[in-house]
């Protein structure tokens, strides 16, 4: 599900939020590693978005502090999490 009122208010295009909600979504539940491993190719189509379109999509969210880049892979932001997971649907 994409929160459109959470989407403009981050300012992202919806191949950019997609990316970084699966990256959430496919992040490993480990506390140590909670990463997405899930090479950029793989999602490009898993998410049937060009590699050019993630790799874009990356650079914006690392950009806007929604994802970090480590050495084991990509991870959502605190800023992401909040944004998104702690969702009030009445906008208070």
């Amino acid at each position: 599900m994409v929160l459109h009122d959470v989407r403009e208010k981050l300012g992202l295009s919806l191949s950019t939020y997609v990316v970084i909600d699966s990256i959430h979504k496919l992040s490993s539940s480990d506390r140590k590693y909670p990463f997405c491993i899930m090479s950029k190719a793989h999602l490009a189509e898993f998410l049937k978005l060009g590699e050019r379109t993630v790799y874009r999509s990356l650079n914006e969210a690392e950009e806007a502090g929604l994802i970090e880049r480590a050495e084991y892979g990509l991870r959502a932001t605190e800023k992401w999490i909040r944004a998104v997971e702690i969702y009030d649907i009445k906008g208070s």
